[in-house]
């Protein structure tokens, strides 16, 4: 979707950081607004997105490991664009290309040719489960509380995390979490099978570093192309973007979605 398709909503700048271990075998993305509620804007995409180019083209990446400093792993979208998006008088198209352009920049971690590993804690709400989804391995510590909230929105979920949690966790519990709004634990979510571990209280990211460690020290030529057999390719899920796209616009110009989004995280947003 072209740049000028899209909605004019900014924030303040956000950060991402990245870093390297073991030589530059073992990429470290860390999302940090400094606020430890690592809201999933697009500009924080933008900057992630330039990461993740950067990583794409380095040849010495064995394995990526994607975390959040903080008190929290992240809120999912900001509730004043959450807002905006509501607003009366948007136009349907241009919500749409907004949300396919949002999907987009989040979902790019899926061209990343090597393991990517999720470390989650803390609240990882709305959106940003996806992350338990769309990586190919994740871990929690026990201070995780996971919770999808699209429903008590008024909105259907998008990034096609419907079909990504299907594919995780099967039709039966996907539904329970989607519809329900329910908060799952770091130890509730290692059952499930959201998570492959649920470690200790701040012990998660020490078990990816030896996870990548374990991964880097395989041979490259195998581990792509598990990576190529197992992991999620974008082709597969565009046409699921694209309806979420579109039935987001819808949404976002019922009065039930303003009503809702206008008393969105309570505790975070006052």
């Amino acid at each position: 979707m072209p740049q000028s398709k899209e909605l004019s909503i900014s924030f303040s700048e956000p950060t991402v950081h990245l870093e390297f271990l073991d030589e530059g075998a073992i990429a470290v993305l860390t999302l940090d607004d400094h606020k430890g509620t690592n809201v999933m804007s697009h500009g924080m995409g933008d900057v992630y997105g330039i990461h993740i180019t950067s990583i794409e083209n380095d040849p010495a990446v064995k394995a990526v490991i994607l975390r959040a400093a903080g008190k929290n792993f992240s809120i999912g979208g900001h509730r004043d664009m959450l807002i905006d998006l509501g607003r009366p008088g948007r136009n349907e198209k241009e919500l749409h290309g907004f949300m396919l352009a949002f999907y987009n920049r989040w979902l790019k971690i899926l061209s990343i040719q090597v393991p990517v590993i999720a470390v989650l804690h803390g609240d990882c709400l709305g959106v940003a489960p996806i992350f338990a989804c769309a990586t190919d391995i994740a871990f929690a510590d026990e201070t995780l509380q996971l919770q999808i909230t699209f429903a008590d929105l008024g909105l259907y979920p998008g990034m096609a995390l419907p079909t990504l949690l299907t594919r995780k966790i099967g039709p039966y519990r996907a539904a329970l979490l989607a519809m329900t709004n329910e908060i799952i634990s770091g130890k509730e979510a290692e059952r499930m099978g959201l998570v492959e571990r649920c470690v200790a209280t701040g012990a998660a990211y020490e078990q990816a570093v030896r996870t990548a460690r374990a991964i880097a020290a395989s041979a490259p030529s195998v581990v792509k192309l598990l990576k190529r057999n197992l992991g999620i390719k974008k082709a597969d899920i565009d046409a699921e973007l694209e309806m979420n796209a579109q039935q987001q616009a819808r949404d976002f110009q019922t009065e039930e979605y303003r009503s809702r989004a206008a008393t969105y995280l309570p505790n975070y947003y006052g």
